[in-house]
């Protein structure tokens, strides 16, 4: 009877890790997703104001121009944790894309 308590126990274990392991990769990419969304939505957003209110003119937006006229807070990578380049712009034509400058 000990091995067959060893067998289903240990069935249970390997069950459990194939279960386990795929959805806690799963749910922390779609946080991770979810965190740089709402970073780049706040970042667009806060150029939208600046560009209909008349603030902010030009095809490209930086973020240090957001940073002054808007007084957004500096905004930080939520996924690496550092701080986006104040170069990085916002594309006015292209329906208000973000694009990240590297240093």
């Amino acid at each position: 009877m000990g091995k067959n308590k060893i067998w289903i126990y240990s069935t249970i274990l390997i069950v459990l890790i194939l279960i386990a392991l795929p959805s806690t990769y799963k749910v922390i990419r779609i946080h991770k997703d979810r965190l740089l969304k709402n970073t780049i939505q706040r970042i667009t957003e806060a150029a939208k104001d600046c560009y209909y209110n008349n603030s902010c003119v030009g095809n490209e937006i930086t973020l240090e121009e957001l940073y002054e006229k808007t007084g957004l807070i500096e905004m930080n990578n939520p996924i690496t944790k550092k701080k986006y380049n104040k170069n990085s712009y916002v594309l006015v034509n292209e329906d208000f894309k973000f694009i990240e400058k590297n240093e």
